[in-house]
């Protein structure tokens, strides 16, 4: 496949309890940035030698809906374990009757 300097490409990652996520940073060029989870990694860099405006924007954006991604998955974690503390209550309230 050959790009005329544009992003490309598309990957899916279910990730389970085997995840990794480092950003490995350098003093020559920009940062990778590696999700893992089992044997599969994703990495992402920039395109070019240089930063660019757009990459700094991107990396912005990405960081925001990481984010946006980490509060939601609190969010549905506490739910969860509300769920579950009603269903321990109900159980010892039943059993103690």
């Amino acid at each position: 496949m050959s790009s005329d300097g544009g992003s490309f490409g598309h990957v899916g990652v279910h990730v389970g309890t085997d995840w990794t996520v480092r950003c490995n940073t350098y003093s020559g060029h920009a940062p990778i940035l590696n999700i893992g989870a089992a044997s599969t990694t994703v990495a992402l860099c920039m395109a070019g030698e240089q930063p660019s405006a757009e990459f700094v924007q991107f990396a912005r954006a990405l960081a925001d809906a990481a984010q946006q991604f980490a509060t939601e998955a609190e969010r549905l974690h506490a739910e969860a374990q509300a769920v579950e503390r009603v269903r321990a209550d109900s159980k010892a309230a039943s059993e103690a009757a």
